[in-house]
Parts: structure tokens; C-alpha cells; sequence
């Protein structure tokens, strides 16, 4: 697919240099700036990579998001996502929908490691009434464990690690948006890995 394509399926894509690597946030329309901001911020300083919002045009949130409410299959997401990882390293859509995968009834995120794509959803970060900031260090938290997937991380047993999986908001806000020690060796060693493999496609 060539990049004009690119760019018509995802118009946030025109003001992109077509030689940037990184990683791509693509949020839904009506997804708070608030929060993508801290998330943005959260991801750079976790994986030492440039985080780029790749957003429709007029500032609103890629169309094929849009629909809260519900359960929309992760895999599907994944899928309309594909297309980014011709212009960067890795991809991770932020919807205000409810995640299916089969097997359970909810899940805060999915990624697909071999194509580096990762989708999460605020739809269960929040409580009613609860602070935005809060629901914000959650959506940071879980940006960060997706991405972390898309290195190739497995979950941890480390409770305060943040590829702990978390099977209730109580994980979510126990645990750090940093790895544990062990895991932070694995990513390092991955991200030098990336570089080099960079330098020879970007």
C-alpha cells in the first residue's frame, strides 16, 4: 500500500514526514486530548521512542473507531490498523468501545506481536465520578503493558510491574507504569535489537 493510500484511509497521516519511524497512537473520535497527551508523554518515556497522534482531519479520531458502546472483536481493530506498520514501528489504537477476544468477557487491550499492532479501550478505565487524571494513569498503564507486548514481553508476576496483567482496575492502580527489573533488562536488550533492524528499513 502506497503512502497516498495510506493517507486516505488515515488523513492524520498527511502531515507525517514519510521517513518517521516510532510509535503511532491512533485514537477514536471523541477521545479526550487530555488523556492522549499523558499517554503520549508516558509511552516516549517507557520505551525511549517518538509517539506520534495520527488523527483524521480537523483533529477528529479515525471514523472507523467511532460507535461507543458495545464490543467490537480486538482482532478486527488490529486488522484496520495493519496498514500503519508500512510508516511506523508499531501501532496501538485507543477506542472508547468495549474489547472482545474469545475466551473472556472484556479486555482492557490486545496486541498481536508479530505485527507489532495493539489496541486498548477506555471503556472499563473509569469509574463514574472518578477523576480524569486517574483514569488517565490507567490508560497510561495500559498503553504501556500493550506496547510492552509488541516487544515481545510476557506477562509478569511481579503485582507492581506493569506487564502484570490486570483483572480489575485494584491491579491496574497497584501496579507502576515501570517495568520490573527483569523485565526491564528483556526490553532493553529487545529495543537495541529494534534499532539495529531499524537503521536498515527506516
Amino acid at each position: 500500500m502506497r503512502q497516498t493510500v495510506l493517507e486516505e484511509t488515515f488523513p492524520g497521516m498527511k502531515d507525517i514526514p514519510k521517513e518517521k519511524c516510532g510509535i503511532a497512537l491512533v485514537p477514536a473520535a471523541g477521545i479526550s486530548m487530555g488523556v492522549l497527551d499523558i499517554m503520549k508523554i508516558a509511552v516516549q518515556s517507557a520505551f525511549g521512542e517518538e509517539a506520534l497522534l495520527v488523527k483524521g482531519e480537523e483533529g477528529e479520531g479515525w471514523a472507523g473507531f467511532s460507535g461507543p458502546g458495545g464490543q467490537v472483536p480486538a482482532s478486527d481493530l488490529i486488522r484496520q490498523l495493519a496498514p500503519l506498520r508500512r510508516a511506523f514501528d508499531r501501532v496501538l489504537g485507543v477506542v472508547d468501545t468495549g474489547l472482545s477476544h474469545p475466551g473472556v468477557n472484556h479486555v482492557f487491550g490486545f496486541t498481536d506481536p508479530e505485527s507489532r499492532v495493539s489496541v486498548m479501550s477506555l471503556y472499563h478505565l473509569g469509574r463514574k465520578g472518578e477523576a480524569p487524571a486517574k483514569i488517565a494513569r490507567r490508560a497510561s498503564k495500559t498503553a504501556i503493558h500493550e506496547l510492552g507486548h509488541s516487544y515481545g514481553l510476557r506477562h509478569c508476576k511481579d503485582h507492581r510491574c506493569v506487564m502484570f496483567f490486570s483483572f480489575n482496575l485494584t491491579d491496574t492502580d497497584y501496579k507502576d507504569s515501570g517495568f520490573c527489573e527483569r523485565c526491564g533488562k528483556e526490553l532493553s536488550m529487545r529495543l537495541k535489537s529494534d534499532v539495529h533492524k531499524r537503521k536498515e528499513v527506516c
